[in-house]
């Protein structure tokens, strides 16, 4: 290899890192060409994404015909509409357990496209981001809060601003193994607002990573009742049986 074509491989290796020509699926890592969808073939045909009829509030898949979901039709909730654009489950979860628990912060930024796009799809417009707060010992742990990495990613996509009003003051059990009722009173009183008057009047968008039962969202949104209006999103819907 002459110097001439040194250069222009440098140049070449240049350009590849800073607009690559194939990026890796979020989901399982391999190397698509660079598109609009950061998710390989094979992925998008695994059911991932959130479609088909879903319950209007919460978000969850329910029967066609349906308007919304039994929960939401049997206790009223402090958000008016949550939109996720994934389902929790195979490769979706994985990711997403990467993203919270092994130092995957790169996933924000798709995640959150996923996120902005199903927010502009269902026309929903807000003032503020308000992200699920995480104990101080949980992010000391871990080094990062998820909800905040994707709020921050959110505003980016957005030009919204990020209020971090909301902070848990209480390290609780995890949720994973408890009911709708469970959760609640798990998380009764451990998280609280720090500044009413950043959220009054203003239409606030909740950011969580998954939503199961939606008791955090709850807890949240009950806390931000100074709001105009309420509104939440999350990566992805964990599809109750």
């Amino acid at each position: 290899m002459n110097f001439k074509e040194k250069i222009i491989h440098i140049k070449d290796k240049i350009l590849e890192s800073i607009f690559p020509s194939y990026i890796k699926c979020i989901l399982c890592g391999k190397d698509i060409p660079n598109f609009d969808m950061p998710i390989c073939e094979d992925c998008l045909n695994n059911n991932i994404f959130n479609n088909g009829n879903r319950c209007s509030i919460c978000d969850m898949q329910i029967k066609e015909g349906n308007i919304v979901c039994d929960h939401c039709k049997e206790k009223k909730r402090n958000f008016k509409k949550c939109v996720c654009p994934l389902n929790y489950e195979n490769k979706v979860r994985q990711a997403l357990i990467k993203f919270k628990s092994d130092n995957a912060k790169y996933l924000a930024q798709p995640f959150a496209d996923l996120i902005v796009k199903r927010l502009k799809e269902d026309k929903i417009n807000f003032d503020i981001i308000v992200p699920v707060p995480s104990h101080k010992k949980t992010i000391k742990q871990r080094g990062y809060n998820p909800a905040m990495l994707l709020a921050e990613n959110i505003s980016k996509l957005t030009q919204k601003p990020v209020k971090d009003v909301l902070c848990k003051n209480v390290l609780t059990k995890n949720q994973k193994l408890l009911n709708y009722q469970q959760r609640q009173e798990n998380l009764q009183n451990s998280i609280i607002l720090l500044n009413k008057e950043e959220i009054k009047d203003k239409i606030v968008l909740i950011v969580d990573d998954v939503v199961t039962t939606g008791a955090t969202l709850e807890i949240c949104a009950s806390l931000l009742k100074s709001a105009k209006e309420i509104y939440a999103c999350a990566v992805a819907r964990n599809q109750i049986k």
